[in-house]
């Protein structure tokens, strides 16, 4: 590694390029033994979607998304830091916005596109981090406590319903709550361990869900609470950063406020009536990553519910990751498919497991098991917008469960119904040139949750300074 300020020598390659051994095991390799197979593969797995792809007229597409920041407090030993979440959430009318959309025959009209950028909800949520201790209690009880008032916080009432209320029905969903003398519990499993001992419970622990906490049958002065069920404090640093643990944090809150806006329209037969051709748009893949995974299951069959329930076009839940491996091997194959398929038509590439574990996931990987098994409630698809841009779709998978022959069911077409022209339709309705891969909604999500690191993480820095104290 060279110093800092140090430039490299220009003739640094030469001693490499003089080295027989290294000559000679550049003669012993190659790549891609039978290229034209690996082309012909690829695109017999490609599809012309042009033809099933729905622009949406009318309609509400609701986009969420969420970053994170972590002040310091002090710089130096022993850590103090806290950590700041911002939710962004847009909503923008189908209708109202193809009245501005040039490429929809509309005009462009201040008035209409101060007011769409105006629909939008901020929630902001402060976390404890390394070195803090909140009401007496330790950096990981206060980080654990600080989680539960988040959700039990007013701020992200919704109809009258808590964003723990919600996780609470989420869990019950899946069989994870008991009813005790007519109080609803929330039921931590006895293969959990305890987070504040760190032993396993050995038994269920019930949380009363008005209460939100009970005493730890291994510390009977500590409090368990409802959110101790996403595991958050597993991943939390009682020295040093908490970026793991907030990333997480975030993650799970961004899917929850989507299940929570879901749930809660669907909750009533006057608010259910919005979810009529609604499009709730998610930055990233469907997928619950860490220890707050479990949630993907009863996400799963939420959804679905709520989409039997629905008179009328069913809302659709969707991803769009910019992105990663998929997106990178879409970029990779860009020059194949615009040689087969000419520009301004849309390409569908479905991500089996098969074809995932062959070009994009290599390595050791069971080809019999179901990849995301325990992480996604959303299928991959690979797509070529009709603009010649690559991006990841995940649709929400059409099933409540996952079972035998998930594999195969989950790239199948028809399953989706209309879903993926839907979807697809979304994302090319509202591109936008602004930013490279970008489309309008996400923009708008991500301009309201991004927290920058200068100057506003400074200014965050100073903020927490001053409350807190240095």
């Amino acid at each position: 590694m060279p110093f800092a300020n140090e430039t490299a020598s220009a003739l640094g390659a030469e001693d490499i390029m003089k080295d027989a051994e290294v000559t000679a095991l550049f003669q012993r390799c190659r790549h891609h033994l039978d290229p034209e197979a690996f082309a012909g593969e690829v695109l017999r797995a490609a599809i012309d979607y042009t033809d099933e792809v729905v622009r949406p007229l009318e309609g509400l597409v609701i986009a969420a998304d969420g970053s994170n920041y972590e002040a310091s407090i002090s710089n130096g030993f022993p850590s103090a830091r806290m950590g700041l979440l911002k939710i962004g959430q847009v909503g923008i009318d189908i209708a109202e916005y193809h009245k501005i959309d040039p490429r929809s025959g509309g005009t462009p009209d201040p008035i209409t596109i101060a007011k769409i950028e105006r629909e939008k909800n901020t929630y902001s949520v402060p976390l404890t981090g390394a070195g803090i201790h909140l009401d007496g209690h330790g950096p990981r009880e206060s980080f654990r406590k600080s989680t539960f008032e988040a959700f039990r916080s007013k701020r992200f009432e919704l109809l009258g319903g808590k964003l723990e209320t919600t996780l609470v029905d989420l869990f019950a969903i899946d069989g994870a709550t008991e009813a005790v003398n007519g109080r609803r519990h929330l039921k931590l499993p006895s293969t959990m361990s305890c987070p504040i001992t760190g032993e396993r419970f050995g038994h269920d622990v019930l949380v009363p869900e008005d209460i939100g906490e009970v005493p730890s049958p291994h510390a009977p002065d500590s409090p368990l609470y409802l959110t101790d069920i996403l595991r958050l404090s597993e991943a939390f640093a009682e020295e040093g950063t908490n970026q793991q643990a907030y990333t997480r944090a975030m993650s799970a809150l961004e899917h929850l406020v989507l299940a929570h806006t879901i749930m809660r329209l669907d909750a009533d037969e006057h608010t259910r009536a919005i979810l009529n051709g609604a499009i709730f748009l998610v930055d990233g893949p469907l997928g619950i990553f860490g220890e707050p995974a479990k949630l993907h299951r009863p996400m799963m069959k939420m959804i679905n519910d709520v989409r039997s329930r629905v008179v009328g076009l069913p809302p659709l839940v969707m991803g769009v990751t910019k992105s990663g491996r998929v997106v990178e091997h879409g970029k990779l194959i860009q020059p194949l498919l615009l040689e087969h398929f000419p520009r301004g038509r849309t390409v569908l590439i479905p991500v089996s497991d098969e074809y995932r574990y062959r070009y994009i996931d290599f390595g050791a990987k069971n080809p019999e098991k179901n990849f995301g098994n325990d992480t996604y409630y959303g299928q991959s698809f690979l797509v070529r917008s009709v603009s010649d841009r690559i991006f990841e779709l995940n649709i929400a998978y059409p099933f409540a469960e996952k079972g035998a022959g998930f594999q195969d069911r989950k790239v199948d077409l028809s399953a989706y119904g209309a879903d993926i022209g839907r979807a697809i339709g979304v994302v090319e309705l509202f591109e936008t040139e602004l930013y490279a891969d970008a489309n309008i909604v996400q923009h708008l999500a991500h301009r309201c949750a991004s927290i920058s690191h200068r100057p506003a993480g400074r200014t965050l820095d100073m903020f927490v300074r001053s409350i807190i104290g240095a």
